[in-house]
């Protein structure tokens, strides 16, 4: 895994995370000699379908059904 080298007064004046490639690294090393690694990791990309069924697994439907039918309701909107 590739790295890189600052100083941590160069990662106050920035956010030099944003310029990593995912699964790059950053180390930081501090005056007092204290090190810190960051390393960029990506999700990937989101898919909202499945964000969407993940919610509406998360919340119960209340009450009853109702069948609508939207072609219908469209119809009638435009009259």
């Amino acid at each position: 895994m590739p790295s890189k080298r600052i100083s941590g007064r160069q990662l106050r004046h920035g956010a030099p995370e944003e310029n990593l490639s995912p699964g790059q690294s950053l180390v930081i090393e501090k005056r007092g000699g204290k090190r810190f690694e960051l390393t960029r990791i990506d999700a990937g990309p989101a898919n909202f379908n499945e964000q969407m069924d993940q919610i509406f697994r998360e919340i119960p439907p209340e009450g009853k059904r109702v069948k609508t039918n939207l072609a219908r309701l469209l119809l009638e909107d435009r009259e």
